[in-house]
């Protein structure tokens, strides 16, 4: 008889110890997968561009959604917040997180920085802008900036065929560089408008057609209206394109500016994108002819899938790439006045 009590209390003891384990083990995991969804998302602010805080709307809602530890961290638009945005992707690598969404100020200071290279563990995935020239990006979540650009041109000239008119002046007004985006939508608009200026049936007067001639020094308002004023020294007073090819409302609305600064009134036709509160105001007074919207939800719930699915290591299905990156793309739609 003592020696089977001894033998059941050895019994508990040992089933209290596995009990123990097991639940030391639950929550372990628990914090590893609490670490594990740690996001960390870099933005630009919306001082220069009002959308990036409809993106981080949009973003932190998604983000909730699939429930991930995110922390969100923004930087001007400007040469310093480059180097802050640098500094703050260090940051985030340093502190452990190894996953993050990026939109790049400049995907160059980026890739000089060399930290995926350095941290080949450490997921990025690129929201909205591309990082050029960089194998480690994981993933793309953006909408397809050359259909945009083909979009546009495209809707330029079915209003060039729809006037009859032999011949139509057009100016361009582009991004900067550090936006690799930029030239991406100038490429798609050059496909299907290229033929057209060789043969002269559409007229660049300021000579200005080829990226390095039409990109602005930054996608702020006031070097886009710099650009259309430099646009306009090559029209007589009181003269203005009959078409303006602008790829971000931005551009369009520093187009709007040099113009109505120029004593035009009756605006050119004028594309855009983004869908921006300012756009859609001057769509409806008729100053702006277009822009196009992105569906920025969609898009960042595109991105929250993507980073769900890395830190569960489901499968992500995508038919798309660039520059053999995957890439999850949002719809686009055109937007005119009768969209309002």
């Amino acid at each position: 008889m003592r020696n089977r009590f001894f033998w059941l209390l050895a019994t508990i003891m040992m089933c209290g110890a596995m009990v123990t384990g097991l639940t030391s083990c639950s929550d372990s995991d628990d914090n590893n997968n609490s670490n594990q969804k740690r996001v960390v998302v870099l933005l630009p602010d919306a001082s220069r561009i009002a959308r990036w805080a409809v993106d981080k709307a949009n973003l932190e809602q998604a983000m909730a959604a699939y429930g991930l530890n995110t922390s969100f961290y923004v930087a001007p638009e400007t040469a310093e917040g480059a180097v802050q945005q640098v500094n703050q992707l260090r940051s985030a690598i340093n502190d452990g997180v190894k996953y993050i969404v990026v939109t790049s100020i400049d995907y160059k200071k980026i890739n000089e920085a060399g930290l995926l290279e350095q941290h080949p563990d450490v997921k990025l995935v690129c929201h909205d802008r591309f990082i050029q020239d960089n194998p480690r990006i994981a993933y793309l979540s953006s909408a397809d900036t050359k259909e945009i650009g083909r979009t546009q041109a495209l809707f330029l000239l079915n209003h060039f065929h729809s006037t009859g008119a032999a011949t139509m002046t057009l100016e361009i007004l582009q991004g900067p560089e550090t936006d690799v985006n930029a030239k991406s939508y100038y490429d798609g608009a050059m496909e299907l408008l290229r033929k057209y200026i060789d043969n002269g049936k559409i007229i660049v007067k300021s000579g200005k057609k080829e990226y390095n001639q039409v990109k602005a020094d930054s996608w702020n308002v006031e070097d886009e209206k710099k650009a259309m004023k430099d646009r306009l020294a090559s029209y007589g007073a009181g003269e203005c394109p009959d078409m303006v090819l602008a790829a971000a409302d931005n551009a369009a609305q520093g187009a709007i500016e040099a113009l109505t600064e120029a004593g035009i009134t009756a605006m050119p036709v004028i594309t855009g994108q983004d869908n921006s509160v300012k756009s859609q105001e001057y769509i409806k007074n008729g100053k702006q002819t277009m822009t196009i919207d992105k569906n920025l939800k969609e898009m960042a719930y595109n991105t929250a899938m993507i980073i769900n699915s890395l830190i569960s290591n489901s499968p992500i299905r995508t038919s798309q790439s660039i520059s053999n990156i995957p890439a999850i793309y949002s719809k686009i739609t055109i937007m005119t006045q009768d969209s309002y």
